[in-house]
C-alpha cells in the first residue's frame, strides 16, 4: 500500500511539473503578445509596414522577406533568425547589425525578450494573424 501511495505522489509531482512548465510557456506567449504591441508601429505579423512582416520569422534568413526593401546591411547580415539571434538583435538592433534601419533602442529585460520571442515563434503560416 505504501508503495502505491509513493507512486501516486510521484506521478502527481511529475504531472504538476509538466503542467507548470506548459503553463509557463503559455504565460510567456501571452505576455509576448502584449509586448508585441510595441512593435506594431512598424511591423505586422502578416504584412509589411515600415518594417517587414514577422510571420515565419524563425528559421528565415535576415533581409530576404519577399517584396520588402531592406537596407544593404540587413541584406548582407548573414543571420538566420532563431531564438538566440533574435534575442541578441532585440538587445540592440544597431549593435548587432550596424547600418540597419530599425530605429529601436532595444529591450534590456531578458525576460521581456524571451516573452516576445515566444510570441514570435507562434507566428507560423497557420496562425490566424498570418493568413
Amino acid at each position: 500500500m505504501r508503495l502505491s501511495y509513493r507512486l501516486a505522489v510521484a506521478l502527481l509531482c511529475c504531472f504538476g511539473m509538466q503542467h507548470s512548465s506548459h503553463s509557463g510557456a503559455v504565460d510567456n506567449v501571452a505576455a509576448g503578445e502584449r509586448l508585441y504591441v510595441q512593435c506594431t508601429g512598424c511591423h505586422a505579423p502578416g504584412y509589411h509596414r515600415t518594417g517587414p512582416k514577422h510571420c515565419n520569422i524563425l528559421g528565415r534568413r535576415a533581409g530576404i522577406a519577399t517584396a520588402f526593401s531592406y537596407t544593404p546591411a540587413m541584406q548582407q547580415a548573414n543571420v538566420i533568425w532563431d531564438k538566440a539571434s533574435l534575442d541578441q538583435f532585440l538587445i540592440s538592433p544597431l549593435d548587432m547589425i550596424p547600418g540597419n534601419s530599425m530605429g529601436f533602442a532595444g529591450i534590456t529585460s531578458a525576460r521581456e525578450r524571451l516573452q516576445l520571442i515566444a510570441f514570435l515563434a507562434t507566428l507560423t503560416s497557420d496562425h490566424p494573424l498570418c493568413r
